[in-house]
C-alpha cells in the first residue's frame, strides 16, 4: 500500500554514517526519478542482504521520512507519495541515505514545481535547493512574558526566537527559561531554531532550558547542550516528534518480534538536535548532563500502562535498551544523555518456576524484572529457592538504588582485597561501599559467600535513605528467635519490620539463614514506591 507522507512524518532518529563504508557488491540504492512533483510518487529500490534503513532529509535538514525495509530474496523496493503541502514537502533537494549492515549509500532527488527545471524554484524563504542560506534570526523574533518564550512561526514552517527575546526572558528567570511551542508541533515534527550563542548565555547564567510542546516537556540542565560554533549565523535546531505513524509502529514491531516478552504501549518520542550554519549541519547526539523528558499520557494511554511493568526503552534497530523512567499520576519521566528514538513498553516476564509454593514472590519478580533489577537464570527459570551471594545482592541493591536516580554516580576506590577488577559485581560493590550500604570483614568482602538475612536487612536499611519508606503501623517485632539476631543487626531488623520490608515466617526471623532469590526480590520490591 502506498505510504502517504502526511502519516509518515519523521519520528525516528537513526544515526547513519555521513559517508559510510565502501558499499559491498550486495548492496545498492536506486531512485526512480531525479525530480518529482508534489502529489507524485517516487520509488527507492536496490539490493541488500540484511534489513535496510532508508532515511530522507528535507532541504531544511529536518527528517522527512524513515523506514526499515526487509529485503525479499536480496532485493527491496519502497514507493512513497510526496505530500501536496509546503509544510510537509518544501521544494528543493532531498538527501536519501540508505544503510544495511556496514554498507551505506547516498542519493538525492528534488521536489519541484515543474519537471525539467532542476529543482531551482524553492518556496520563498524555505531554504530550498542544495545550499540553504544562513538566515540570521532577528533578535526580536518571538515573544516573552516573564521567563516564558513563545516562538514565532518562521518562513520555512519552523519556529524561531531571537537573542533579544531570550535576554528579556533571562531578566525574569529564576533557575530556568521556558519555551512554549504550540501543541501540534510534537505531532508534526516541526523544528525550533534559535541562535547558538543562546547555549553559552544560558550556561553562564546557570539557567536550564525547558521546551514544552503539547504533552511533552524537555528539560536541559544549564551547560548540558554545547556546540563549537557560536558565530553570528550559527543556530541550534531541535525537532521533537511524538506521533506514532505506521512506519514508527513497524520499526517497534520489528524489535518486538525478537523480544517476545515486550508489549508496545504506542507511546513514542524522538528528538533531533543539530548545529546549523548555512549548509553545514552537525548532529548533536550526546549531552554533557542528562536531560529530563516528561510525557503526559492521554487517558487511554494511562489506562493501558501498568506502572509496575512499564519502562522507557531506546529502540536501537532491533535491540531494546532499557532506559528506566517512572510513572507518577498520568506523567512518565525519564533521563537521557543522548537523544534518539524512545518508546514506553511493558515487560511482562513469566518464569515457569514461580508457581505453586513460590507464587507469593511472582508479583515482586515481575515488577523487578520490568525494571531490569533481577533476571532469570535462563529464559524460563528464576530459581527462587537458590541462595544469593553477597556479590549478587550488592549488584541487585545497587540496581534498585540506581532506579531511584538519587545516588551519586561516583564509583570511588575499591576497598576490598577480594573484589578483583573486571567482575560483573566490581562496580556495584565499590559504589555500595562508598555509599555506606555494604562493608566487609577485615578488608575482605567475601563476594561468593551466601548473604544472610540479617546482613541483607542491614544493607537494605542503610540504603533506605534513597527510598520513601513509611511506617507500617505494626509496632515492634515479636520474633521468637530475636536473641539470635546479632547486636549490630538488631536496630536494622526493627526498622525493616516497622517499614514493612520484612515479615519473617510469622514467628521466626531466621537471622543466620541465607537469603533466597525469591526473598530478596520481595524485600527489594517493598523498598520501591
Amino acid at each position: 500500500m502506498k505510504k502517504v507522507m502526511a502519516a509518515l512524518l519523521a519520528l525516528f532518529i537513526v544515526v547513519l554514517p555521513a559517508t559510510g563504508y565502501a558499499a559491498a557488491a550486495s548492496f545498492a540504492l536506486n531512485v526512480s526519478a531525479k525530480e518529482v512533483l508534489r502529489g507524485g510518487e517516487i520509488t527507492f529500490s536496490g539490493t541488500a542482504e540484511d534489513d535496510m534503513v532508508l532515511k530522507i532529509i528535507r532541504p531544511n535538514q529536518t527528517t522527512f521520512y524513515m523506514d526499515v525495509i526487509e529485503p525479499e530474496e536480496g532485493t527491496y523496493s519502497s514507493t512513497i507519495t510526496i505530500p501536496e503541502t509546503q509544510e510537509f514537502a518544501p521544494w528543493g533537494v532531498y538527501k536519501v541515505v540508505a544503510s544495511s549492515g556496514s554498507s551505506s549509500a547516498n542519493k538525492t532527488f528534488s521536489v519541484v514545481e515543474k519537471l525539467g527545471e532542476g529543482g531551482t524554484n524553492p518556496d520563498p524563504g524555505n531554504g530550498g535547493g542544495t545550499t540553504p542560506p544562513a538566515n540570521t534570526i532577528p533578535a526580536d523574533a518571538g515573544d516573552s512574558t516573564g521567563s516564558v518564550i513563545k516562538p514565532e512561526l518562521g518562513k520555512d514552517g519552523g519556529y524561531i526566537f531571537g537573542s533579544g527575546t531570550l535576554a528579556s526572558a533571562i531578566s525574569n528567570a529564576q533557575g530556568s527559561v521556558t519555551v512554549e511551542l504550540p501543541a501540534v508541533t510534537g505531532d508534526a515534527g516541526s523544528s525550533l531554531n534559535f541562535p547558538a550563542e543562546t547555549l553559552k548565555t544560558l550556561k553562564d547564567k546557570k539557567l536550564d532550558l525547558i521546551i514544552i510542546s503539547g504533552n511533552s516537556t524537555l528539560r536541559f540542565p544549564a551547560g548540558s547542550l554545547a556546540t563549537s560554533d557560536t558565530s553570528a549565523n550559527a543556530q541550534i535546531r531541535i525537532v521533537l516528534n511524538t506521533l506514532l505513524t505506521n512506519d514508527a509502529k513497524n520499526v517497534i514491531d520489528k524489535a518486538l518480534q525478537i523480544n517476545k516478552d515486550y508489549v508496545s504501549t504506542g507511546v513514542v518520542i524522538s528528538v533531533t538536535i543539530q548545529s546549523v550554519n548555512g549548509s553545514n549541519v552537525t548532529d548533536i547526539h550526546n549531552l554533557d548532563k542528562p536531560a529530563e523528558v516528561s510525557l503526559k499520557l492521554t487517558p487511554d494511554q494511562a489506562k493501558q500502562i501498568g506502572s509496575d511493568l512499564a519502562g522507557v526503552y531506546y529502540v536501537n534497530g532491533t535491540k531494546l535498551e532499557y532506559v528506566g523512567g517512572k510513572l507518577k499520576g498520568d506523567t512518565f519521566t525519564f533521563k537521557t544523555n543522548h537523544f534518539s528514538t524512545y518508546t514506553i513498553l511493558e515487560y511482562n516476564k513469566t518464569f515457569a518456576d514461580l508457581s505453586g509454593k513460590w507464587a507469593w514472590a511472582e508479583e515482586a519478580v515481575k515488577a523487578l524484572s520490568a525494571k531490569h533489577i533481577v533476571t532469570g537464570v535462563d529464559e524460563q527459570h528464576y530459581a527462587p529457592s537458590r541462595n544469593i551471594t553477597r556479590a549478587e545482592f550488592a549488584t541487585m541493591i545497587m540496581r534498585t538504588v540506581d532506579w531511584t536516580e538519587k545516588a551519586s554516580d561516583e564509583a570511588g576506590t575499591n576497598p576490598f582485597k577480594d573484589v578483583p577488577a573486571g567482575q560483573y559485581y566490581t562496580d556495584a560493590v565499590t559504589r555500595a561501599a562508598k555509599l555506606g550500604i555494604v562493608n566487609g570483614y577485615g578488608g575482605a568482602f567475601r563476594p561468593n559467600d551466601p548473604i544472610t538475612r540479617e546482613e541483607a536487612v542491614v544493607a537494605l536499611m542503610r540504603a533506605a535513605k534513597y527510598f520513601e519508606l513509611t511506617s507500617s503501623g505494626k509496632g515492634a517485632s515479636a520474633f521468637t528467635d530475636a536473641k539470635q539476631i546479632s547486636a549490630w543487626a538488631k536496630d536494622a531488623v526493627e526498622k525493616a519490620w516497622a517499614a514493612g520490608v520484612i515479615e519473617g515466617d510469622g514467628r521466626l526471623f531466621h537471622p543466620k539463614q541465607a537469603v533466597t532469590r525469591a526473598e530478596v526480590a520481595v524485600m527489594l520490591n517493598r523498598l520501591l514506591p
